[in-house]
């Protein structure tokens, strides 16, 4: 059964980091989709989060499975840079993201690529095996991207 879990993961992360370095915008397909695209995208990022955090703490036996998810959370980084596009802002449906996400796109752009940078770092340290490596790690894109975007581009709980 894990090497089932391994392999899908694997596929998700192939096909994730395949998709972010397309390079292409993706297309609005209709009202609400791209809002409902982007709230799966985020709650995966937290889901990958939520996991790499339960390594770092000695939460769970789980510690091979690090690289997997640094590669997920980069991947999805990538794909990140392309879930708010123009338009989707008018578009019907709830979203926590703030208009600042397009009023100020030039602003947003350098923190969801702080993402990224982050999640490039992320993979390094869990490629080193070592989870006080990850911790500092996770913990930086923690504080200079996810709560960089949150603060000022997502409307609080």
């Amino acid at each position: 059964m894990r090497n089932t879990k391994s392999l899908s993961l694997k596929v998700l992360v192939a096909a994730a980091i395949a998709l972010g370095a397309s390079g292409v915008a993706p297309a609005i397909a209709s009202d609400g989709g791209e809002i409902k695209y982007r709230k799966a995208v985020m709650k995966a990022v937290g889901g990958h989060m939520n996991a790499l955090v339960g390594i770092v703490k000695g939460e769970t036996a789980n510690k091979d499975d690090m690289k997997a998810l640094a590669d997920g959370m980069l991947g999805l980084a990538k794909v990140s840079q392309g879930i708010f596009p123009k338009g989707s802002d008018e578009m019907g449906g709830e979203t926590d993201a703030k208009m600042a996400v397009w009023d100020k796109a030039d602003d947003f752009k350098k923190v969801n690529m702080a993402f990224v940078t982050y999640a490039e770092g992320v993979v390094k340290a869990a490629a080193s095996g070592d989870p006080k490596m990850l911790g500092a790690a996770v913990g930086a894109l923690g504080k200079n991207a996810c709560k960089a975007c949150h603060d000022d581009y997502k409307k609080k709980d």
